[in-house]
């Protein structure tokens, strides 16, 4: 009978402790979707304010797209084009940030939690690197042809050099900010 007893007992608090774990781990992932959902939602509002900033930028810089072609200052329009357009798709991608940020918190499993913000995390990586492309373009933005033709050697040579300068610091960036560079501050500061 002994033996039965303690068999019994021992049942019973072998349920109690499946509860009382089952308790916590459901406990420890509802914190972990709360501490997720506040630290994910400070995400929220620098990139919708990002986006009501950029719509506007992008329309100038595509209205003075328009201007420049239209005054045939194909420097200037070629310039301002392509940054335009590394702008609307950076406007595209922070959109679809947001759409990730919404799923993240409406998502209610932890493998599409994961999955949704590596996307995050990917798309946020690629857009930056993208953007850094438009550096060198600034310098292009401001060749005046007739400039070049009455001074190519003083006013080409020195757009030349700035042209060349900021291409370098553009490489430069791009490789501080690889993933093959792990100890890289400037990818940690521009990321964190």
């Amino acid at each position: 009978m002994e033996s039965d007893e303690l068999q019994g007992m021992w049942n019973a608090y072998d349920k109690k402790l499946d509860t009382i774990l089952s308790l916590n781990r459901d406990m420890a992932i509802t914190l972990s979707k709360q501490k997720l959902n506040k630290e994910i939602s400070g995400l929220y509002m620098p990139k919708i304010l990002t986006i009501f900033i950029g719509i506007p930028y992008t329309v100038i810089l595509c209205m003075i797209t328009i201007i420049a072609l239209i005054a045939r200052a194909y420097f200037v329009a070629m310039g301002f084009g392509v940054i335009s357009l590394i702008m609307l798709l950076t406007l595209m991608a922070y959109f679809y940030h947001i759409h990730l940020i919404r799923k993240i918190k409406l998502s209610g499993d932890v493998v599409s939690t994961q999955s949704y913000l590596s996307k995050l995390k990917i798309s946020s990586y690629n857009i930056l690197r993208a953007v850094i492309f438009q550096i060198p373009l600034w310098s292009v933005c401001w060749i005046s042809v007739n400039a070049i033709r009455s001074s190519p050697v003083v006013y080409g040579g020195i757009n030349l050099v700035v042209f060349i300068g900021l291409c370098y610091v553009t490489y430069w960036l791009y490789n501080k900010l690889s993933l093959e560079n792990p100890d890289s501050k400037i990818r940690d500061f521009f990321l964190s």
